[in-house]
């Protein structure tokens, strides 16, 4: 009888830990938050609440009015055209390819001497550098993409059968592919960068497409099932309290306490916290209590995250040809053996615009392209001293002394901003790409015998296959919301129309 009556003990406890609608709280609106706050529904979870500190969803996906539209700030490119890229499908589910244009659209490639490049010879040797690139390297772990970049770009160069014309062409174009690897990444320096960063990226990432003026349209369609009444805005979080044991009048406990900056508290079961690894360089040492475990805090400062500033113009009459998709700006004389930013040199470093498409609907609009600490010397510029830059800088390589001035700029200060301080994740020399994974660890009550995730993790930084990219974030969420339904023991929700495994 007496063991009976410990083992109806132990259920009691384990029914009561089990909450039958447990309280969760998803901090930061971003396409990792409404991952997993979407996931969450569908899997029958139906008290959750979504914060997002500022005025809008999306979180790196964002908007601003331009000419006769809105135009994307942040994310305007859809990684990996295939059906089994979830951002694709959904893309593609929602309408949002039925204004971007069927045919790319041609590459426009100036120098500053003057000279207007063979578009059909730049993808040669652009494509035969990036070929260049993917091809593993036996010791990665002890290198860095900027050395092996420059190896291989001058290897390239030197062994290309062309006229000595030529030649000096060949080097910008692999020089472009440096900066465009600047880009991609956010880094300072390619140097900086560890060459093991792709070696455990998803092979389905291949092909690039522009959806842009198109992207923003998705975290809103994404949550068009969600309750808006759960969706919380300019709800900045200043302390996440957890392993604690937080109660209301009814005598219900609860242990994790999500304090607002206004001074308002939410008691939740769980926290699935998506706020960018900017934010948490940045607040993790004051956001939580108690502090984070020290192999957490190693992956946040382990883990290195980029810059990207987009430069937004308008002009009243384009000064490219209409078929024109992307312009590029090329030096003959550079150096290919340092692809590192340079704010003294910035304008060498605006060397990259795509055009919005298409004209009918956007009007004329070009968006440019910088990173590191070019773009942070662009994010302190008056929009006056940046237009007049901008404006000599395309009459010197067009040599057209008349070229108009846009007549309006943006930019995206996604560094600046508080609530994003920067673009996306990047791994630097020296650091294991596992240390995501354990960023991505949740972590559980003290007293806990068994997994009790009260804080979990997502955010593109989480996945190291996917991460830099939208659908990184996407599936991190939806991780974080199964990783919750299994710790309930729910049953397998109805298949999604697209897939999302990481």
């Amino acid at each position: 009888m007496k063991r009976l009556s410990w083992a109806f003990l132990f259920l009691a406890i384990n029914v009561v830990e089990l909450k039958t609608n447990p309280k969760i709280v998803v901090v930061g609106a971003g396409m990792a938050g409404i991952g997993a706050a979407t996931r969450l529904l569908e899997l029958g979870f139906t008290d959750v609440t979504l914060l997002e500190a500022s005025g809008e969803i999306g979180g790196r996906i964002g908007k601003a009015q331009m000419g006769k539209t809105w135009v994307d700030t942040g994310a305007q490119y859809i990684h990996g055209v295939v059906e089994n890229n979830p951002v694709y499908c959904l893309a593609k589910k929602h309408g949002l390819f039925e204004n971007v244009p069927k045919e790319e659209g041609s590459w426009s490639i100036l120098t500053d001497k003057g000279r207007k490049v063979d578009e059909d010879f730049a993808e040669h040797v652009y494509k035969a550098g990036e070929l260049l690139l993917h091809q593993q390297s036996d010791d990665c772990d002890n290198n860095t993409m900027g050395d092996y970049f420059a190896e291989q770009a001058q290897k390239l160069a030197d062994n290309w059968e062309d006229d000595a014309e030529n030649r000096n062409l060949i080097s910008s174009v692999l020089r472009k592919l440096g900066k465009d690897l600047l880009i991609t990444t956010g880094a300072l320096d390619l140097k900086n960068v560890s060459l093991c960063s792709w070696q455990h990226f998803s092979n389905e990432i291949k092909g690039d497409m522009d959806i842009g003026g198109n992207m923003f349209l998705l975290p809103s369609k994404l949550l068009e099932e969600f309750p808006k009444e759960n969706v919380l805005l300019k709800k900045l979080v200043s302390k996440i309290e957890w392993d604690g044991s937080f109660g209301v009048p009814d005598g219900t406990t609860y242990p994790v306490r999500v304090c607002l900056g206004d001074g308002e508290e939410i008691l939740a079961d769980h926290v699935v916290v998506t706020i960018s690894l900017g934010c948490l360089k940045a607040q993790a040492s004051s956001l939580f209590s108690p502090p984070l475990p020290e192999y957490k805090v190693k992956a946040i400062n382990s883990l290195e995250f980029g810059s990207v500033i987009k430069i937004i113009l308008e002009y009243e009459e384009p000064f490219w040809e209409s078929d024109v998709s992307k312009i590029s700006l090329l030096w003959e004389e550079e150096n290919i053996l340092t692809v590192k930013d340079d704010p003294s040199q910035w304008l060498q470093y605006l060397d990259f615009f795509t055009v919005m498409r298409p004209q009918e609907k956007f009007g004329n609009v070009l968006i440019g392209w910088c990173s590191g600490r070019v773009a942070d010397h662009i994010d302190n510029m008056t929009e006056e001293e940046l237009s007049a830059a901008v404006t000599e800088h395309f009459r010197a390589f067009t040599r057209n002394s008349s070229l108009p001035a846009p007549r309006k700029v943006l930019r995206s200060q996604w560094h600046s901003n508080p609530f994003t301080r920067g673009t996306y994740t990047y791994i630097p020399v020296g650091t294991d790409p596992e240390e995501m994974d354990r960023l991505a660890l949740p972590l559980s009550s003290s007293k806990a015998t068994k997994p009790d995730p009260q804080v979990l993790f997502a955010g593109e930084g989480t996945v190291k296959s996917l991460y830099g990219t939208v659908q990184g974030a996407l599936v991190s969420g939806r991780r974080e919301a199964q990783r919750l339904a299994q710790h309930y023991l729910k049953a397998t929700a109805p298949p999604a129309t697209c897939p999302f495994a990481l």
